[in-house]
């Protein structure tokens, strides 16, 4: 079996098991009457070795367990939840034993008021408040999570911690927060355990923590160092460890369209923190609900997005995941998103 028909077979496994943690393999899944299996396909526009890059580095990764391999699935409310991405991060990291390599980026969307993936929380002792690049009455700086949380009080403690029976242990030795770095006055602790470092990244823009331990939680204190009224920005947090493994990034935002993340101005700075080995697009359903739905301007604004990621890592795979059926208005049929699924296959081979 060739290395691309090996791994087109697992990526698909990924993409389509819905019950299978529950299984002996986690892999096989039951027949479900409604699903259409033979419509479920990844396709390959032009030549096979485009992926050649993202294989070898699972191979390497799997035969000689070295290496970390960055995955960022990226949409909207279905991301933000983090139900479907969450089941493909899980099956990505059963793929083979032993290739768990952390949870990295996430957003603690609570925070912003909105609803927060179940497995993991972060509490405040303040009022914090939200903004999306989804709603265009909101006007903020975004980076590369699409969403903003800030507060203008002069003191607030967090605190981060996993939960669930089913969830994996995510654990770390690194925290990243990523904030304002420029123009605040305000300082980050992370009070529940001694960090042997403790750095500020002013070119990508956030705050490490280095432990000399591995951590499953823990709390931070954010305060004003003088009395000038300002306010904290919070653009996103990465637990991350040394081990080899994948690491499953999912970006969302509620109602977020292409146009959306083209308003996030530092998306490709905080990328940079984090950059992707693979790209699963799943954004078009927002797009597409819009009555003036431009097919070209859909096509224009993915390009920006792509040469954004481009330009952090030009080997960067690209995975496009088609739009469902969908009503408009809950009661026509939505024809708009064939559109969208034609701006994708020209997409797809015009970047191969």
């Amino acid at each position: 079996m060739t290395a691309l028909n090996k791994y087109t077979i697992l990526i698909a496994i990924a993409l389509t098991s819905i019950n299978g943690l529950a299984q002996s393999n986690p892999h096989l899944t039951k027949d479900l009457s409604f699903v259409q299996y033979d419509s479920s396909y990844i396709h390959f526009y032009d030549d096979s070795a485009n992926f050649n890059h993202f294989f070898n580095k699972l191979d390497t990764l799997i035969f000689e367990g070295k290496g970390k391999i960055n995955v960022m699935q990226i949409g909207g409310s279905h991301i933000q939840a983090d139900i479907w991405s969450n089941r493909m991060r899980t099956n990505f990291q059963q793929l083979s034993p032993n290739l768990n390599g952390g949870r990295g980026f996430l957003f603690p969307y609570r925070l912003a008021n909105t609803n927060n993936p179940y497995y993991y929380r972060m509490h405040s002792t303040t009022k914090w408040e939200g903004f999306r690049n989804s709603l265009l009455k909101q006007h903020a700086t975004w980076g590369v999570s699409g969403i903003t949380a800030t507060t203008k009080d002069s003191a607030t403690s967090l605190r981060f911690y996993f939960r669930g029976d089913d969830t994996p242990h995510y654990d770390f030795n690194s925290v990243k927060i990523f904030h304002n770095v420029d123009s605040t006055n305000y300082c980050i602790e992370i009070t529940s355990d001694s960090a042997i470092s403790i750095n500020t990244n002013y070119e990508i823009g956030y705050t490490e923590f280095l432990f000399d331990h591995h951590l499953d939680s823990f709390n931070v204190s954010i305060y004003r160092d003088d009395t000038i009224p300002s306010q904290f920005d919070l653009y996103g947090i990465s637990v991350d460890n040394n081990d080899a493994g994948i690491v499953y990034n999912s970006i969302g935002v509620n109602g977020a369209s292409t146009k959306s993340y083209l308003r996030c101005e530092l998306f490709a700075q905080h990328l940079q923190a984090i950059p992707p080995d693979l790209v699963i697009f799943c954004i078009g359903i927002n797009d597409a609900y819009d009555p003036n739905f431009c097919e070209d301007c859909y096509e224009d604004n993915y390009d920006k997005l792509i040469k954004w990621i481009k330009s952090v890592n030009p080997n960067a795979e690209l995975l496009f995941v088609t739009n469902n059926d969908s009503y408009y208005k809950r009661r026509y049929p939505n024809k708009r998103v064939e559109g969208a699924r034609n701006a994708m296959i020209r997409l797809a081979k015009k970047h191969q």
